[in-house]
């Protein structure tokens, strides 16, 4: 029985630090990834929270033990006996004791452990808290890199003589596909600018309610329709950078009342919805979210993709930041509309890009999906 519950106990201690290390690293994934609906880190939690239970309650009588023999000195400090030492004998004269010795055996001891790993934990704290953040160099950050690259310089002002390709199409089609036409927008109602913009949320939590396809018809008409002239280059309701608008918008439809479940493609000029694959997508974009269970709880996911070839012939090396630039412009579009007819949004960085290159059917090379922003219906 004592072998069983030792082993028990072994058991409970592996699993606990193992519980430990899973929420830590889930923990800084979270951070670093800015998730907060990232249940991994959620259930390790608990899971140690568990196994600490367990080990307090399997090593109760040492516990228990410990803290009378503490109080018992804190009530009296004084030794208990003081006994008269004897003569000791040449037999049992003790060897001198060297510093390795010494230090092997304080370096096992419970008590040390927990020194040294004490003060190294505080030594790294204080160490980070009290020197500046040192300087990043341009090879340890590609981020860093492309800023520098992207600078504008006299031969950029001047025209370049590298060939960065011919233009392409303004409006992507997909000829054949089934078009789902939606209701002319009505941007009637809702509140003025200000008091949406003061009101705008990241919404996590959606209820079953479907959208309407009204709502759906506003929704992207005001994140990227064509608001002014629509014959030519028309004018959408999001600025572009030498009006190229390099952004595509796909919406994956989980529940939206009189249209299928799917993938779609929005058609910017017909402001319609060419469908490009049929189906419940809800646990694809759950999971290659980063399980992150609002996505797969909202009425539509917006994907918004950008073609690089768009904008590379006029601004070359610094296109890749006018794109992002009008993903975000877009992204707030979504926000405040959203917001207008008393939806639910939030916009993700945060997923696995091939995974969703591949559902929404582009190559992630010429074509790469940058951001993703879920809408709703909320309690």
């Amino acid at each position: 029985m004592t072998r069983l519950r030792h082993d028990i106990d072994f058991l409970t201690t592996v699993a606990l630090l193992a519980s430990v290390v899973v929420t830590a690293v889930t923990g800084v994934i979270a951070d670093l990834w800015d998730l907060n609906d990232f249940w991994y880190h959620t259930v390790a939690g608990y899971a140690m929270g568990v196994f600490a239970a367990a080990h307090v309650w399997l090593n109760r009588e040492r516990l228990i033990g410990y803290a009378r023999f503490r109080w018992r000195s804190l009530r009296d400090p004084r030794p208990a006996s003081n006994p008269v030492p004897r003569p000791r004998r040449p037999s049992e004269d003790v060897e001198p004791v060297g510093w390795s010795a010494t230090f092997a055996r304080a370096a096992v001891s419970r008590r040390a452990l927990f020194g040294l790993t004490l003060g190294g934990v505080a030594g790294v704290a204080l160490g980070r808290g009290l020197r500046p953040a040192p300087p990043i160099d341009a090879g340890s950050d590609v981020g860093v890199i492309y800023h520098q690259w992207s600078k504008p310089g006299i031969i950029d002002a001047l025209g370049s003589v590298a060939h960065w390709g011919q233009p392409v199409e303004l409006y992507k089609r997909y000829p054949g596909a089934p078009l789902v036409e939606l209701p002319t927008p009505d941007l009637e109602g809702g509140p003025s600018t200000a008091t949406a913009i003061a009101g705008r949320r990241s919404t996590r939590d959606y209820v079953p309610t479907p959208m309407s396809s009204a709502e759906l018809s506003r929704l992207l008409f005001l994140t990227s329709g064509i608001a002014a002239d629509k014959h030519g280059n028309a004018r959408r309701t999001a600025p572009s950078s030498g009006a190229l608008y390099p952004i595509e918008v796909y919406a994956v439809v989980h529940r939206v009342d009189g249209i299928e479940p799917g993938v779609y493609h929005y058609a910017y000029r017909e402001h319609a919805l060419e469908q490009v694959r049929a189906g419940d997508f809800r646990t694809l974009v759950v999971e290659q979210g980063i399980s992150q269970e609002f996505l797969g709880e909202c009425g539509v996911v917006l994907f918004l993709t950008m073609i690089m070839q768009r904008m590379r012939p006029k601004y070359q090396d610094r296109s890749y930041r006018y794109g992002l630039l009008e993903a975000g412009h877009l992204g707030e579009n979504a926000y405040l509309a959203a917001t207008s007819m008393g939806l639910g949004a939030c916009g993700v960085g945060a997923f696995m890009d091939d995974a969703i290159n591949e559902m929404l059917g582009v190559d992630g090379i010429e074509e790469a999906a940058v951001y993703m922003l879920a809408a709703g219906h909320i309690a």
